[in-house]
């Protein structure tokens, strides 16, 4: 796999890796680029979203960006924690999210015009959503390479959580697939979804379902305009190799 390591844009240097040619082609056009910020993930703190969304503004005409806001508390409450709980920790948690988007938004001035930013509970009630959701679930019920993916994926989500460990409980399985089953469809169709011919999504690492759906070109596929890039900043990039 080949690594595109130093972009240099007028306010930052950020590690760029593409996970595929097409990725990188369809990066190169710049049309759209989505944004999922998983909220009480501890990798989004102020200034590694604030350097994203920068190094975005100067890399694509339109981002939008989609904070994910649902089962969450289906999580906690399978991590061991009593619903109310999960409930006060949810508010707070989405609050200081959606607190850290608005002021790396402000830092881009008038340029945070071409930001769209949404909860994934918005996204979710979309006609096309709907759409790419049902082939996605029927993809994870029946295509055996893809479903396989998928758990790992899962166990991957929950091993990562604050106190997670290597003995993962059947409660937490069934609240990561579903966590895992909303964000899918934004990594198989996110072009359908947001409306743009091509779309590039971005994150920090790779993930399971994100490596696989870049280089399959038979079976469960993503859609032609679909890709995936590796973004993050240089020092966390070289701290992994």
């Amino acid at each position: 796999m080949q690594s595109y390591p130093l972009l240099t844009t007028p306010d930052s240097k950020m590690y760029v890796e593409p996970l595929s040619d097409r990725s990188r082609l369809i990066w190169q056009r710049g049309e759209h680029a989505l944004i999922g910020v998983s909220a009480g993930n501890g990798y989004f703190n102020q200034d590694r979203l604030t350097a994203l969304m920068e190094w975005a503004e100067d890399s694509f005409a339109k981002v939008d960006v989609v904070y994910v806001d649902t089962h969450i508390d289906s999580m906690l409450i399978a991590d061991g924690r009593v619903p109310e709980s999960a409930v006060r920790s949810v508010k707070a948690t989405l609050k200081d999210v959606r607190r850290r988007i608005r002021r790396a938004l402000e830092r881009l001035g008038p340029e945070a015009a071409r930001f769209r930013v949404r909860a994934l509970s918005e996204i979710m009630e979309l006609p096309i959503y709907r759409t790419v959701e049902k082939r996605t679930d029927r993809a994870i019920e029946e295509d055996e390479e893809f479903s396989s993916i998928c758990e790992t994926m899962v166990h991957e989500i929950v091993q990562h959580r604050p106190g997670g460990s290597s003995d993962v409980t059947a409660e937490q399985v069934h609240a990561g697939l579903s966590y895992l089953k909303a964000e899918a469809p934004l990594f198989v169709d996110s072009p359908s979804i947001f409306g743009v011919s091509t779309s590039v999504l971005l994150y920090h690492t790779r993930t399971p379902v994100s490596q696989h759906l870049a280089q399959q070109t038979t079976g469960f596929c993503a859609a032609q305009g679909q890709a995936y890039v590796v973004v993050r900043p240089p020092s966390l990039a070289a701290s992994e190799t």
